[in-house]
């Protein structure tokens, strides 16, 4: 039976975790199962190259501690969360809250150092290569692959489509399609500010290399701007355009042409 205690813990309504200095999950909120998944110890939702860091800081001598570290969600692999704890006889009670707004904030700090250090002279080279490896590891986060069922994947894209977002992240989802054994991806397109020419032919040439492993590709979340701006851009006929996601909740997995649909289970 659950005590008042346990049944206070399991209704806060954030990601809330009571570990020991192992790291092992001694208690958790249903938020947190419902963001991280049910894992056994907290290191096992920390990315790789964040681990290190929270060893570090989460498990120091100091009795309150906060840092920022990239998690591993349900919906994603990369996600950016403020993490404060507080330790009280071997029990650290740990909350995570997730950094959205500051993730966007800081690829436009990047951006704008990137630009200035561009122009400064060769000693500084070093601090800028250190600065574009950030940007890169934030345009991986700016497009992400969700996979929805066993044969459909979402791609939420986020702040300005241009050629160094699609670039980075081409390689990565055309494998992912084509290994996965996907038959259809949904580009969201709800949190793009920004399009350049540049950007949608890039876009573009991504489309096409899915479809040529067989993936019809669905463009969704457009702003009024947005199609306005893709009107007679040529992009590829096996392109289809949706409003949103609800549009899809209905509908069939396995494409159609005679519904032109999709459906998920």
């Amino acid at each position: 039976m659950i005590n008042e205690y346990q049944s206070k813990i399991k209704h806060m309504p954030i990601p809330y975790f009571e570990i020991d200095k192992e790291m092992n999950i001694l208690a958790q909120s249903d938020k947190s199962v419902e963001t991280f998944c049910n894992k056994g110890n907290f290191l096992d939702i920390v990315d790789l190259e964040s681990r290190e860091n929270a060893l570090i800081f989460l498990v120091s001598k100091k009795r309150q501690q906060e840092i920022e570290l990239v998690l591993q969600t349900a919906h994603s692999p990369y996600s950016l969360f403020s993490c404060s704890i507080h330790w009280n006889e071997g029990i650290g009670y740990l909350v995570c809250i997730e950094q959205t707004d500051k993730l966007k904030n800081l690829e436009s700090k990047i951006e704008k150092q990137c630009k200035r250090l561009a122009e400064t002279n060769f000693e500084l080279l070093e601090q800028k290569g250190q600065l574009e490896q950030s940007l890169k590891r934030i345009l991986e986060l700016s497009a992400h692959f969700i996979k929805l069922s066993e044969s459909v994947g979402l791609v939420p894209l986020t702040g300005e489509l241009n050629p160094e977002l699609i670039r980075e992240n081409h390689l990565t989802l055309t494998n992912i399609a084509h290994d996965g054994k996907f038959t259809t991806v949904f580009f969201d397109f709800s949190s793009v500010g920004k399009l350049t020419s540049e950007g949608i032919e890039s876009f573009s040439q991504l489309i096409h290399s899915l479809n040529l492993v067989g993936v019809i590709c669905y463009v969704i979340g457009l702003k009024p701007e947005h199609a306005v701006y893709l009107k007679n851009k040529g992009l590829n006929k096996k392109t289809y355009f949706m409003r949103n996601l609800d549009e899809i909740i209905q509908v069939d997995l396995e494409y159609n042409p005679k519904k032109n649909s999709i459906m998920l289970h």
